[in-house]
């Protein structure tokens, strides 16, 4: 590079990052808070369903770390996202936007131009930013990397699971505490705070954490033949229990195994988020730092539905039953915020939610126009009224669309399908396994127009762009396109 051309990189540059800390000194005046002592630590725990963690009153000593975490938090036990696929499902959480409207309706999309992301608003406040993911429909194709200073995909193989190295199960993690360290070594006169997003895709099928996770609930079989399934059956292998359950000869104690493997994939996920929460407070800053856990999406383990409108587990190809779209949401404030008390929280609220409440935590001004609404006030008086009364989700996976609403007795779904269109409606209260469909209930029509009210507000203009070849492959190789 010419001097001359370095000189006016070095000094544009300059301008950027002065930029930043004037717009983030004036939103801290304007507020009169202190928000440079205010960090995020956003983690998304791909395919993690709430009811198996013991803070979600699971049997099994899966998490002991995150329990020990929701003591100082806020847990909500009626979370649910507004899609069942990680790229959707992601870009909501990242931009407080619908799908609709951010422009990723399935893996191997973009997000629009000009969609703003958590990550941009608070870089341009002169945070410090980090991004760490797991899965390429993530990575920087989707758009998903924008405002982020450092951004880093380290890849965890999943359906491909004899190809696993036992380093590749620890390399986000070790990403992830080597960057905060880095920063914790700043001058604190000089040092900004941190947004911080980590995307752990450990826990998503197959089912294969590494030892001694790997037996620690329970004992699992090797290569096996059984009659009805062609070749030798592997437990560990997503894609062998889904053949082999879809067809009915799946014995009964390979669906206990590979539970026990699901949960020791979360073990060990709990104890490597272990140790990054104890970094953090040896270096002083867990009181100032927003823990945010969270998940994309559930998951089917045997479930089994008898309404015919999904398809069967495992994985989250159920979609939009309860066990696919409720998550778990878990937000430990800042002792800045100084709440009166720490709670579990019953409204009923949706990952939509979440950018607008995390805006209102950091003190900034009030002015995204965003469709979700912040948390903060039930937060501070638990005991209110919830502000939701219902949830909507959206998505567009394999080019199926699906359009739903959840309240508190109904969930009615619409797919479409190559010119189709079928519905489900059911009443959660009185069938709350969700075997039946209720359409022929006087509540159809009211729940079909609510809905069509909503799709006329948020979805008047989707914008989607085609997957690249890159992600074509990406996506094949690990076994989500066949």
């Amino acid at each position: 590079m010419e001097p001359v051309a370095k000189n006016k990189k070095i000094i544009w540059a300059a301008g950027i990052l002065l930029a930043g800390l004037i717009t983030f000194k004036l939103i801290s005046i304007i507020t009169g808070a202190d928000s440079r002592r205010t960090n995020v630590l956003l983690i998304t725990l791909d395919t993690l369903r709430p009811d198996h963690l013991k803070t979600y009153g699971y049997e099994r000593n899966t998490s002991p770390s995150l329990d020990e975490l929701a003591k100082e938090s806020f847990v909500f036990d009626q979370a649910f996202t507004v899609a069942t696929t990680s790229g959707p499902s992601h870009a909501t959480l990242l931009t407080g936007l619908y799908p609709a409207q951010h422009g990723l309706l399935d893996n191997g999309q973009e997000i629009n131009d000009g969609t703003r992301t958590l990550a941009e608003i608070l870089s341009q406040a002169g945070y410090d930013t980090a991004g760490f993911v797991g899965y390429y429909a993530l990575a920087e194709e989707s758009g998903l990397d924008k405002g982020f200073q450092d951004f880093e995909y380290h890849p965890i193989v999943s359906h491909d699971h004899k190809e696993k190295k036992p380093e590749d199960d620890v390399k986000g993690f070790a990403a992830v505490n080597e960057w905060l360290e880095s920063w914790a070594q700043s001058s604190e006169d000089s040092r900004a705070p941190f947004f911080v997003w980590m995307h752990v895709q450990n826990i998503h099928e197959s089912y294969d954490p590494p030892p001694p996770y790997n037996t620690m609930f329970q004992k699992i079989s090797g290569l096996q033949t059984f009659a009805g399934f062609e070749g030798e059956f592997d437990v560990h292998c997503a894609n062998d229990l889904a053949d082999a359950w879809r067809v009915g000869i799946l014995p009964p104690h390979f669906m206990d195994e590979a539970t026990a493997l699901y949960d020791g994939e979360i073990r060990f996920v709990d104890d490597q988020l272990g140790r990054i929460f104890a970094s953090l407070k040896s270096m002083e800053a867990y009181d100032e730092t927003v823990i945010v856990v969270v998940s994309d999406h559930g998951e089917i383990l045997f479930e089994l539905y008898e309404n015919d409108f999904y398809k069967k587990g495992p994985g989250h190809t159920a979609r939009y039953t309860d066990t696919s779209i409720r998550v778990p949401l878990i937000i430990k404030p800042a002792e800045f915020h100084k709440f009166e008390k720490i709670s579990r929280l019953k409204q009923m609220v949706s990952t939509i939610d979440l950018v607008p409440t995390l805006l209102e935590l950091l003190k900034f001004p009030g002015s995204q126009k965003l469709p979700g609404e912040s948390r903060v006030p039930i937060m501070r008086q638990p005991d209110s009224p919830s502000i939701r009364e219902k949830v909507f989700f959206h998505e567009r996976p394999d080019g199926v669309e699906y359009t739903g609403v959840r309240t508190s007795q109904w969930k009615f779904v619409q797919k479409e399908d190559e010119g189709s269109e079928s519905y489900l409606l059911t009443d959660l209260i009185n069938d709350p396994e969700e075997n039946h469909s209720a359409l022929s209930s006087s509540k159809a029509q009211e729940v079909k127009e609510l809905l069509g009210e909503w799709k006329k507000e948020n979805q008047s203009s989707i914008q989607t762009r085609e997957m690249t070849e890159e992600m074509r492959i990406a996506l094949k190789e690990g076994g989500y396109l066949r």
